[in-house]
C-alpha cells in the first residue's frame, strides 16, 4: 500500500507504545497521524507479561482498561520459594488507598497489543505494514519539517516523527542521538547471571500447586525461574482448558548461548537445575514441560538516550557540535530506554511515556508555525512542551533503570561462603532471605515493595 505524501505525526513502530500513543492523540482530536511498522502484524516477538497498577491508569484514559483487565489474571502478590520455604515479597492489595487498581495483571505482550490494534482500528488510525525506514532527513524546503525515507524509496513528509522503533531505533539513529548505560557501566558475563537469559510460554504436567493469583520466583542455589500462570487462552492452538506459564531465567555462561528459541528439552532442563523441580520438597513429582507454545532468548543491559526529543541536525557548529534546526525527533519506549526485565518495568514505562506524550505533542502543533523557524527564540518557546516532556521522562526512566539494577544485584546474589575482612564467614545469599523473611512478615514492608514496583511513584 503507498504512503500519503505527509502528515502531522509520524508513528515509526506500530507496538503497544506507538499504539498507545496514537490513541492518546486521537482522545485530544489529533488525527492526521500515521503509524508505520517493519514488520507484517502478528511477527513482533512477545516478552512484556506484567502491567501496573500506573500503567493500567493509563490504558484507563485512553479507553481500553477495561477490555485489557477483561483479558488479564489479576497478581495479588509476588513470591520467592526456595528450599526454606516461601516468602511473599510483595502484597498489591494495600494499594487500593492509592488506586482503584491494586493490584498487578499478567497478559501477554501480543495479547496487549491485539486490544490496542482493535482500538486503534476502531477509531480508523492508519498503521500501514509493512514499511521499514531507511532515515530520516530535513526537508529541502523546509527544513523544520522532516523527510521519512523508506526502503522502498517513498517517502512521507511529517511535522513529527516519534521513533517507537525499539532498541535498535532507526530514528534515534538518524537524529544522532547518544545511545549509553547511564552509570557507564560494562558488567563481565561471568559476574551477572542475567547476562543472557531466556523466556517460555509452556503448558505444564505435575504444575506445582502454587497460587494461580502469585508471581513466583524459584530461588536455587545460583539462578532464579520465574513463573506465572496466563489468563485465558493466549495460544489458539493450545486447548483452552490447559493452563500457560510464562516461564523466565537466566542462562550461565558455562552453558553456552542459549538457542534462538529453546525448545521443549531444552526448557525442561532449565527447571531440572533451578526451578521447581530444585525448590519442592522431597517426594514432590517432577514438573515436565509438555509444550512449548512460543519462545525466545535475549541478552539484558541497560542504555538511555541521551535525550527524548531533539530536532534533525542540519549542519555542524564551530564546535563540531550538530546543528539541530531540523524537524523535531521524539523517542519513546524502548527507542529511549531499555533495562533488564526485574520487575516487569519497560514496557509498563513505555506505555506511560506515549499516554504522557499526547497532550505534549498537540499543544507543540498548535503553536508551531506552518513555516520555517524565524529565530532561535521562536523555536525554544514552540519546543517547550516537548522538552518538558522529555526531562520529565528521561528522568523516569533513569530512576526505573536504577531500581531496577539494584533489583538485579539483590537477586542474584552468591549463595557461597565469604570472608568479612578476611576473618568473618558470613553467605550473602542466606543473609538477603534472612532478612526478608524477617522483614516480609510485616505488611507495610510488603506494600512498600509493592508500591515500588506498581509505578504510582514513578508514573
Amino acid at each position: 500500500m503507498s504512503l500519503p505524501q505527509s502528515v502531522d505525526i509520524l508513528i515509526v513502530g506500530a507496538g503497544p507504545t506507538g499504539l498507545c500513543l496514537a490513541l492518546a492523540l486521537h482522545k485530544h482530536n489529533c488525527t492526521n497521524v500515521l503509524i508505520v511498522d517493519g514488520v507484517v502484524q502478528g511477527e513482533n516477538t512477545s516478552r512484556a507479561v506484567a502491567v501496573h497498577a500506573a500503567t493500567i491508569e493509563a490504558f484507563d484514559t485512553i479507553g481500553c482498561a477495561e477490555a485489557i483487565l477483561q483479558a488479564a489474571r489479576k497478581i495479588s502478590a509476588t513470591a520467592m520459594r526456595s528450599k526454606r520455604g516461601r516468602i511473599e515479597t510483595a502484597t498489591f492489595g494495600p494499594l487500593a488507598k492509592h488506586t482503584k487498581f491494586p493490584f498487578m495483571i499478567a497478559i501477554p505482550q501480543h495479547v496487549t497489543e491485539q486490544i490496542l490494534g482493535k482500538a486503534v482500528q476502531d477509531r480508523n488510525i492508519r498503521v500501514l505494514r509493512p514499511h521499514r525506514v531507511s532515515r530520516v532527513q530535513p526537508n529541502a524546503e523546509n527544513p523544520s519539517l522532516s523527510d521519512v525515507i523508506f526502503e522502498d524509496g517513498q517517502v512521507v513528509r511529517a511535522r513529527v516523527v516519534v521513533g517507537a522503533d525499539g532498541s535498535h531505533s532507526m530514528v534515534r539513529e538518524s537524529a544522532k542521538i547518544g545511545w549509553a548505560d547511564p552509570d557507564g557501566e560494562h558488567t563481565d558475563e561471568k559476574d551477572n547471571k542475567l547476562m543472557q537469559m531466556i523466556i517460555a510460554d509452556v503448558t505444564l504436567e505435575n504444575a506445582p500447586n502454587w497460587p494461580l493469583d502469585n508471581i513466583s520466583l524459584a530461588v536455587s542455589t545460583d539462578n532464579i525461574v520465574l513463573l506465572v500462570a496466563l489468563p485465558g487462552q493466549p495460544y489458539p492452538h493450545i486447548p483452552a482448558d490447559q493452563l500457560v506459564y510464562r516461564i523466565a531465567t537466566g542462562i550461565p555462561a558455562s552453558w553456552g548461548p542459549p538457542p534462538h528459541a529453546p525448545d521443549t528439552e531444552y526448557l525442561q532442563k532449565i527447571l531440572d537445575a533451578w526451578g521447581p523441580n530444585v525448590v519442592l520438597g522431597p517426594g514432590s513429582p517432577r514438573v515436565v514441560v509438555k509444550q512449548t507454545a512460543w519462545s525466545s532468548r535475549f541478552r539484558t543491559r541497560s542504555s538511555i538516550a541521551d535525550t527524548f526529543f531533539a530536532r534533525l541536525p542540519t549542519g555542524t557548529g564551530p564546535d563540531g557540535a550538530p546543528l539541530r534546526e531540523g524537524g523535531p525527533i521524539v523517542l519513546i519506549g524502548d527507542a529511549a530506554h531499555i533495562h533488564p526485565p526485574m520487575g516487569g518495568q519497560g514496557m509498563n514505562l513505555g506505555i506511560r511515556d506515549s499516554v504522557k506524550l499526547g497532550p505534549a505533542l498537540v499543544e507543540f502543533l498548535r503553536t508551531a508555525p506552518a513555516g520555517p523557524l524565524e529565530t532561535r527564540a521562536q523555536q525554544e518557546l514552540v519546543d517547550a512542551p516537548l522538552r518538558q516532556w522529555a526531562e520529565e521522562r528521561r528522568g523516569r526512566a533513569l530512576t526505573v533503570i536504577r531500581f531496577v539494577k539494584q533489583l538485579g544485584k539483590t537477586m542474584t546474589l552468591p549463595n557461597e561462603r565469604r570472608w568479612l575482612l578476611g576473618v568473618v564467614p558470613f553467605n550473602p545469599a542466606w543473609l538477603r532471605d534472612t532478612f526478608l523473611g524477617f522483614m516480609c512478615r510485616f505488611t507495610w514492608w510488603r506494600a512498600q515493595a509493592a508500591w515500588r514496583i506498581s509505578g504510582l511513584g514513578n508514573p
